[in-house]
């Protein structure tokens, strides 16, 4: 179970460096998704979030990366990945109801950085990744391969 806690803290800390890289090299078309989801109605607060929200996506997976804060990351991308589905799952039942196609046959840009993507396939994607973050998030003791430890001169106990 440690290494497997390893494993998912390293591809959850390299998929939200990836997706918020790739937000950052189109913030337009970042902005634009933001918009079709119609959560947000001010234009600052959308040009905020898609300002920010790359660039926490990619910090946070660095310190996964690192060791570094791995509890209290992974409940944030926790927040934002149950948040990200319910957003996609909503948006998926009204693009689904307004072209009459079944709701697996939907693809659009969710904003996640990867393109025109399928809506199950990309709710099974964040499902695993919400996985990956329960197991990071609740995982005790394990690999000690990051640089916290280190850094803080703190002593590791085993128990």
């Amino acid at each position: 179970m440690n290494h497997l806690a390893f494993l998912a803290r390293v591809a959850l800390g390299a998929t939200f460096v990836w997706l918020g890289l790739a937000k950052l090299g189109a913030l337009p078309e970042f902005l634009k998704a933001i918009r079709e989801y119609h959560l947000v109605d001010h234009g600052r607060a959308m040009t905020f979030i898609a300002a920010t929200l790359p660039w926490v996506e990619v910090f946070g997976g660095a310190l996964l990366l690192l060791g570094v804060a791995v509890r209290g990351i992974s409940l944030v991308f926790l927040a934002f990945l149950a948040a990200f589905t319910f957003a996609i799952a909503a948006r998926g039942v009204d693009v689904a109801a307004a072209d009459g196609l079944a709701f697996c046959a939907v693809a659009f840009d969710c904003g996640c950085g990867t393109g025109v993507e399928n809506v199950c396939r990309k709710l099974a994607e964040n499902g695993a990744l919400m996985v990956c973050a329960l197991l990071v998030l609740f995982t005790r003791g394990g690999l000690r391969l990051g640089l916290r430890p280190r850094l803080l001169g703190a002593r590791t106990t085993t128990a």
